[in-house]
């Protein structure tokens, strides 16, 4: 079993050197030299971390993960009790002391909602060559240096959405193999846990995550794929635990390689910042290009294709999700009887006049399509079957759709798991959910 990350685990020629520090965040990065590679990288089965000495929580972990040997091994499998890293020393990583509830001096128990939010997670860890090596590899992640301080809220939902639908469940590489950097982000909306007057820790703001794939492209420039999110602690995200079904689709969570770089101190690379689709700057050239009308942009995109035509030059508009008058709401995916005559997709016009949809596409994650010529009156749907629905198809294993107008502007996208149809029957429809 390979130990530590693998800048090259990709493959295909495909090189991605572990993140470098701006200048300020080099001030905090841990250094032991002697007990850690290079004086600050700690290294475990498919993994690499850094740590912060101050916060004495993670900067990121460096994580490969080859989904062809992923093992379903049980709930209680790969699991051991959480320790520290020696390598990182006890007194550099917290401990259970602060993801532990307390008790008062008056002996009343109060909840702690902070959980050990793991970043190179068990179950994406577990993968190996056989069950015994998936196991190890899974419990080498129960170490306090791979966790931080993460609202139960998040890493219950939204978080754990992140990483099991779209991390476990990528599908939009060429060769299942993932390269994933995750960490915490710091900022207005850090919070504090004060055990005494001279302990206590630091909550951070939010968390990101940048996923590095084998794109399906043939072109040596366009080999390397790069999706990153972001998901704050704020408000909206901890008051429930109904978000993770908006994971996917909603344009809060996709965000730029140049915002994780701002916010964490983190340098991704020219790379990784070549091939991440969305725009960061506002520049007037780009504006009246491109028609980008806000930065950064917040787009829920597939891939570089979602937002770049075929010719690879002329950049698609996108429609952001409050102007959007025509959304992909529901699709019977599961239908009973013959999946491809039974299969539906419907559009839905939440606007208040009629719409003419000539012209416009709808595309499925294998791009294949269908051209739409009908139109839609305010409040109601249009039902796409049998011939109108053409070579479309909604596979059960999970899939996508994207929705295009006339002038090639991104209107809509969708996606599901098959985790996502186990929540409703054979021949009931799946509604699309999504942040407003």
């Amino acid at each position: 079993m390979k130990i530590g990350y693998d800048p090259d685990f990709i493959g295909d020629d495909i090189h991605i050197p572990l993140p470098g520090f701006d200048e300020e965040l080099e001030a905090s990065v841990l250094k032991r030299p002697g007990s850690l590679r290079q004086g600050i990288f700690s290294d475990h089965i498919h993994f690499t971390l850094v740590m912060n000495k101050h916060t004495k929580q993670l900067i990121y972990s460096a994580f490969n993960l080859d989904q062809t040997k992923l093992k379903e091994l049980g709930s209680e499998k790969g699991k051991k009790p959480w320790s520290k890293d020696p390598a990182i020393g006890k007194e550099n990583q917290l401990g259970n002391e602060f993801y532990k509830d307390r008790t008062t001096r008056t002996g009343r128990s109060v909840e702690n909602p902070y959980d050990r939010g793991h970043m190179v997670m068990r179950y994406n860890a577990m993968w190996g060559c056989t069950d015994a090596e998936a196991d190890k590899a899974a419990k080498a992640t129960f170490i306090y240096a791979n966790a931080s301080l993460q609202h139960k809220n998040l890493n219950r939902d939204e978080w754990r959405a992140l990483e099991e639908d779209v991390v476990r469940e990528f599908g939009e590489d060429s060769n299942d193999k993932l390269t994933v950097f995750t960490g915490p982000i710091y900022g207005d909306l850090d919070r504090s846990i004060y055990l005494s007057d001279e302990k206590s820790a630091r909550v951070p703001s939010g968390f990101f995550k940048v996923i590095c794939y084998r794109s399906k492209s043939d072109k040596q420039s366009e080999k390397l794929g790069v999706k990153a999110f972001a998901i704050f602690q704020d408000e909206r995200v901890l008051r429930d635990r109904k978000g993770a079904a908006t994971v996917k689709t909603d344009m809060r969570y996709q965000v730029t390689i140049s915002e994780l770089q701002n916010a964490t101190g983190i340098d991704f690379g020219k790379l990784l910042y070549a091939r991440n689709p969305l725009f960061y700057h506002n520049r007037k050239k780009r504006r009246d290009r491109f028609k980008v009308t806000s930065f950064p942009e917040r787009i829920p995109v597939r891939a570089i294709s979602d937002v770049v035509a075929d010719n690879r030059e002329i950049r698609r508009g996108v429609v952001t999700l409050s102007e959007r008058q025509i959304l992909i709401n529901a699709a019977m995916i599961n239908p009973v009887g013959n999946e491809e005559r039974n299969e539906w997709v419907t559009l839905y016009n939440r606007g208040d006049r009629k719409l003419a949809l000539n012209g416009w596409k709808l595309i499925d994650g294998q791009r294949r399509e269908v051209t739409i010529n009908d139109s839609i009156e305010p409040g109601a749907a249009l039902r796409l079957k049998g011939r109108t629905k053409g070579k479309i198809r909604l596979p059960n294993e999970g899939g996508s759709l994207t929705l295009y107008d006339h002038n090639d502007r991104l209107m809509d996208r969708v996606t599901w798991s098959k985790f996502d149809l186990r929540r409703i029957r054979e021949g009931t429809a799946y509604l699309f959910e999504r942040g407003q």
